[in-house]
């Protein structure tokens, strides 16, 4: 038999065991029967043996069944069962079954969670609920404009004076098998305008995002950033210092005569930037000289 087949065979077998009865029963034996999430250790008990969850535990003084007191001792079977089972995505519709660890890095980023639209925060006009695995389908029916499967969007948006939200645009990409998510902030109290990218991937770096601001009818007037992306795990993105920052009178200089911003955002990936070569002396416009040298022309 070939490592193949005997891969998938034990495949089969795993998810077999995972529904039947007797793994669902062993799956409830470790769900705290206060509030229904899976028991990680420590797990503790009552005097009469009653099982909850270490958070549980915190919160309350006696055994929420039996009314008694808490018992110091651990159930160390327990625990050790609980390290090892593979408990199945409380999600509707997840195939996932994963130890409580990889779980609960899955529960983030699982397709099957239900979610709002982010749209409706930035924009405040979609009410859309449902899986996350749906939602790019949705955007590219009702926010047709802000999505994109090309590696760049092209924007012209009107200047707001009187806006107050800081987020002014929201973006997304699917390029390179990925979803890039674009942002461009409006930080008033820095007098700045901010564009920063993220990534679902912790190797976020391998892809950069620029900014092209231009002026249609004068080619002369052009700004160009390049930085790289971030990874969406980043907590602190609006405080890094690879983000796009731009003085807002700089910003106010590239208004077109509607008083709207012209800019393309354009997503790539780094290995294909060529590198840039150090002019030599002979090329270089201005050379610099020591003070020996310039001694010689005084």
């Amino acid at each position: 038999m070939s490592s193949t087949s005997s891969l998938a065979g034990r495949k089969i077998i795993l998810s077999t065991l995972l529904e039947t009865d007797h793994y669902e029963s062993l799956i409830k034996e470790l769900t705290c029967t206060k509030c229904s999430k899976y028991m990680k250790p420590p797990i503790r008990l009552c005097v009469d043996g009653h099982s909850i969850c270490g958070p549980c535990y915190d919160k309350n003084y006696q055994c929420h069944v039996c009314q008694k007191e808490f018992s110091q001792i651990r159930p160390a079977v327990l625990e050790s069962l609980a390290n090892k089972i593979l408990f199945p995505c409380t999600n509707a519709g997840c195939p996932k079954h994963a130890t409580l660890p990889h779980l609960e890095k899955h529960a983030v980023h699982c397709q099957y969670r239900i979610i709002n639209c982010f749209m409706a925060r930035v924009y405040g006009e979609c009410k859309w609920e449902g899986r996350a695995g749906e939602w790019m389908d949705h955007c590219f029916v009702e926010h047709k404009k802000r999505v994109t499967d090309l590696p760049f969007i092209t924007v012209k948006d009107k200047w707001d004076a009187k806006r107050t939200e800081p987020v002014l645009n929201y973006f997304l990409l699917r390029c390179f098998e990925k979803v890039f998510n674009v942002y461009q902030i409006y930080d008033k109290r820095g007098g700045r305008m901010m564009w920063t990218v993220l990534v679902n991937d912790d190797q976020a770096e391998k892809y950069y995002f620029e900014i092209d601001i231009f002026l249609p009818n004068i080619p002369s007037k052009r700004i160009v950033y390049r930085r790289p992306c971030k990874c969406e795990k980043d907590a602190d993105f609006l405080e890094h210092t690879q983000n796009v920052y731009i003085p807002v009178e700089n910003v106010f200089s590239m208004l077109d005569e509607t008083e709207s911003m012209n800019f393309i955002v354009r997503i790539g990936e780094v290995e294909n930037l060529p590198l840039l070569d150090t002019p030599t002396e002979s090329e270089s416009l201005i050379l610099l000289q020591d003070d020996d040298h310039k001694e010689q022309f005084n």
